[in-house]
């Protein structure tokens, strides 16, 4: 068999380009999983920090220290590596204005919505219902952006969205909360919306900057609501800034390596790997707080894994970076 001299050339060079993105969609994964382990460790966090502050305080101070961590790492990295980085175009800011206004909007009335509907109703009710996330992000995608879906991810999308709601079934309480419940669904859609949003930013701006304008801007947007409830707007004790700190750190990594993931990963995927999180939970909650484990939680747990290895080998998840 012979070859064309120009069709061989043109193999040679995309066949590294294939690879390339092959390596990068595996990046992207293995940053999903970390992040799904960050963000489960994060009610845990959330609950010591919140031991000592309130939950107002805990939103705004968590806020403000991300962004300045992150800043500082950014400049450091930046000054590190500006030698070795070539000029890039820079995008029209009209391209990047409105996805970011949305970007920040959306974060941060998901994560008041979330915090706001624990105290109108249970932490099973609302983990449950934050565990819709993935479905709003998929059915979104479809409708507004004619995102494709493979059965497999389909498949694996529902099985892991029934294993997270059967961990915390569980506990999940028979009286309904028609103003905490909702207030917990418009957190999950709030999520999924700002999850596309952070997926369509990708394009043109790094994880690393997009975290910390949504961290610096939701923590201005917290400030006032901080103020009118009266609470205190710093820790009073080390303790309270330790597990601040903690808080912080562990919010600013897991955001971070999500936004990272959404660069070659699509969001329907990316959020089903973080359905793992509830694991972490679980499992950090019985670990700690001797929590309850029981086998419908086990069993919850092997559906929830199930579904995200069926989704992540759904061939349609490589995406095409603009």
């Amino acid at each position: 068999m012979t070859f064309d001299f120009w069709d061989q050339m043109t193999y040679q060079l995309e066949l590294p380009e294939v690879k390339l993105a092959e390596f990068e969609v595996k990046k992207a994964i293995a940053a999903a999983l970390f992040a799904s382990v960050f963000l489960g460790l994060g009610p845990i966090l959330i609950r010591i920090a919140e031991s000592y502050i309130s939950p107002n305080t805990t939103i705004f101070n968590r806020f403000w220290i991300g962004a300045v961590i992150l800043g500082f790492w950014k400049v450091f990295w930046w000054q590190n590596s500006q030698t070795n980085m070539s000029e890039k175009e820079e995008p029209e800011k009209a391209k990047i204005l409105i996805p970011l206004l949305v970007t920040i909007f959306t974060f941060f009335a998901s994560q008041m919505f979330w915090v706001w509907s624990i105290a109108k109703t249970t932490v099973a009710n609302a983990g449950v219902l934050q565990c819709l996330t993935p479905g709003f992000t998929a059915l979104v995608g479809f409708k507004l952006f004619k995102h494709k879906f493979g059965w497999r991810l389909i498949t694996g999308i529902v099985a892991a969205m029934v294993g997270a709601i059967g961990i915390g079934f569980s506990n999940i309480s028979s009286s309904i909360s028609l103003e905490g419940d909702g207030l917990a669904l418009l957190s999950a859609i709030f999520s999924a919306a700002h999850i596309i949003s952070v997926e369509k930013l990708r394009n043109y701006l790094s994880s690393t900057v997009i975290v910390i304008c949504t961290f610096a801007s939701a923590s201005l947007l917290s400030l006032p609501i901080l103020l009118i409830a009266e609470d205190s707007v710093f820790p009073n004790s080390e303790m309270a800034w330790i597990a601040l700190t903690a808080a912080a750190i562990n919010m600013m990594a897991g955001q971070s390596l999500a936004a990272y993931s959404l660069k070659w990963l699509p969001s329907g995927l990316m959020t089903t790997i973080l359905l793992l999180s509830p694991i972490i939970t679980a499992i950090m909650g019985w670990f700690l707080f001797s929590e309850t484990l029981i086998i419908l939680n086990l069993f919850g747990f092997v559906i929830i894994i199930g579904g995200i290895y069926l989704a992540i080998s759904d061939t349609g998840k490589l995406k095409t970076v603009e």
